[in-house]
């Protein structure tokens, strides 16, 4: 049994390399983007899939980690997608940390035949950032939202990858959130603010130094 499979083996998470490796990512719902621009107050919905790679699909139990070092984000939330033939929540709600910016125990499975190889949508992730780091982001940084297997697994071609299901790995496509153009404009401002206001201050003190030398 699937189900079965599934619960033994929530402790597999090696991911060792296969030519034809499962693809779990994230991407923006419309557009299919990776990379999405939202400034503060801004929502954003994401597309959790799952590319089998050929393999029949019988469930999944994942999560995501969201690495905020350059911002903030809150009302994080998982909307499952209906998959006919699967079980949403059979292992419990997906566990939503805000504290540590993680989402855990996320799945459906189901208990018969599983679904035809092919591309799924399995959840809607939803958030809303609520602020930048000033000076960041940087090239390649931002909110960087990664999915995975922590302690959790696949239920693919009969079997759970990694695990029992010969030469099965698992990739994974990170989102990244970054600021609108305007947004990132106005935070450069503001470090050149800080900039030039730091300049002000130490040509006026030399001077204030001379003069108080001058009068002694």
């Amino acid at each position: 049994m699937v189900v079965l499979g599934l619960v033994g083996l929530l402790a597999a998470t090696a991911l060792a390399p296969a030519a034809n490796a499962a693809v779990l990512g994230l991407r923006e719902v419309g557009t299919g983007l990776t990379e999405i621009n939202a400034g503060p107050g801004q929502s954003v919905s994401l597309e959790l899939y799952l590319d089998t790679e050929g393999l029949g699909f019988e469930g999944y139990l994942v999560g995501i980690d969201i690495d905020a070092q350059g911002g903030s984000v809150s009302g994080i939330a998982v909307t499952h997608q209906t998959l006919t033939g699967l079980f949403a929540d059979l292992f419990g709600p997906p566990v939503i940390d805000e504290a540590a910016d993680t989402i855990r125990n996320d799945g459906q499975t189901t208990f018969t035949t599983g679904l035809a190889a092919g591309v799924y949508v399995l959840d809607i992730i939803a958030l809303t950032v609520d602020a930048y780091v000033v000076g960041s982001p940087g090239p390649g940084q931002g909110i960087i939202l990664t999915p995975g297997l922590f302690g959790e697994a696949l239920g693919l071609g009969g079997g759970a990858c990694p695990g029992t299901v010969a030469g099965c790995s698992v990739t994974v496509q990170s989102a990244n959130i970054i600021p609108e153009p305007s947004t990132a404009l106005l935070m450069g401002l503001g470090l050149l603010g800080l900039g030039a206001s730091g300049k002000a201050t130490r040509p006026r003190r030399k001077h204030l130094s001379t003069t108080f030398a001058a009068e002694i």
